[in-house]
């Protein structure tokens, strides 16, 4: 998984195609863009525990992941998926077990970084919201 590293223009770029930032304003993107470092995960590496605290959202690049509920997988997500959001916004630890099922390459954003630019950007809120209700009304969290 040796690959060069994404350029800011390119992380916007890629950004705007993921679910949780599909609906932000392309100048807002570049803030969360310059925010996040890319990161990788072997295959059967755990990203997130069950109950263990979040420190950062993980927006993936590649690969896929499975998310885990008391050992169960309860769905896989891949390319274009942030884990973790929702755990991120309420300040509080994992919901679920989340691990690599095949090499994962994402950007890692933390939550502090997350949570600073979401109280200066009134429209970064809605729109990361307005993706969480769809994902809730999906009953995909």
């Amino acid at each position: 998984m040796e690959q060069t590293k994404l350029t800011t223009i390119e992380k916007v770029i890629f950004l705007k195609t993921v679910d949780i930032f599909e609906h932000v304003p392309i100048e807002e993107l570049g803030r969360v863009a310059a925010l996040t470092e890319e990161v990788q995960f072997g295959a059967g590496e755990t990203i997130y525990r069950e109950g263990e605290p979040v420190e950062a959202i993980y927006i993936i690049l590649e690969g896929r992941v499975a998310v885990q509920s008391n050992g169960k997988v309860v769905r896989e997500v891949g390319e274009k998926h942030a884990v973790g959001t929702l755990s991120a916004l309420d300040l509080n630890s994992a919901l679920r077990t989340v691990k690599a099922i095949e090499p994962i390459r994402a950007l890692k954003l933390p939550v502090q970084d997350f949570q600073d630019i979401l109280s200066l950007d009134f429209e970064l809120v809605k729109a990361v919201f307005r993706a969480v209700a769809q994902h809730i009304r999906k009953g995909e969290w």
